[in-house]
């Protein structure tokens, strides 16, 4: 019985690949990026692969890495407004309790100044 020669052999001669086609230059991915994970993480990991519906984990991460939805951090101007009305929103919270127990009359002149101030930092936080 005469061994049959291999496809790829004859195949290479005649011109003729096996297998999927070549991607065009511009579509290869030719650049690898390793990551390590810990078991925790890994979990994680899986975890958003499954929910999202790719196909494995380096879709997902591709995907995740050139599209991200980035949330800039606050400057230190921001913070300072935004601490700024944490302290005031606890201090109108206490107002108001004060305004229920005393009445409304009473308490109009400090209701009136902070909402003022209210007005005030939310017109520095819009710009």
């Amino acid at each position: 019985m005469k061994p049959k020669s291999p496809t790829r052999k004859s195949n290479l001669r005649a011109g003729h690949r096996n297998g999927r086609p070549s991607l065009p230059e511009e579509e290869r991915q030719s650049y690898v990026r390793h990551t390590r994970y810990n078991e925790a993480e890994n979990t994680l990991l899986l975890a958003n692969v499954k929910r999202t519906g790719m196909k494995n984990v380096s879709e997902y991460i591709r995907s995740v890495t050139l599209n991200p939805h980035i949330v800039p951090r606050l400057d230190e101007s921001e913070m300072r407004i935004a601490r700024n009305l944490s302290g005031m929103s606890n201090n109108f919270n206490q107002l108001l309790r004060l305004c229920h127990q005393r009445g409304l009359d009473a308490m109009a002149r400090d209701v009136q100044y902070y909402l003022n101030r209210f007005r005030e930092l939310f017109a520095k936080l819009s710009s």
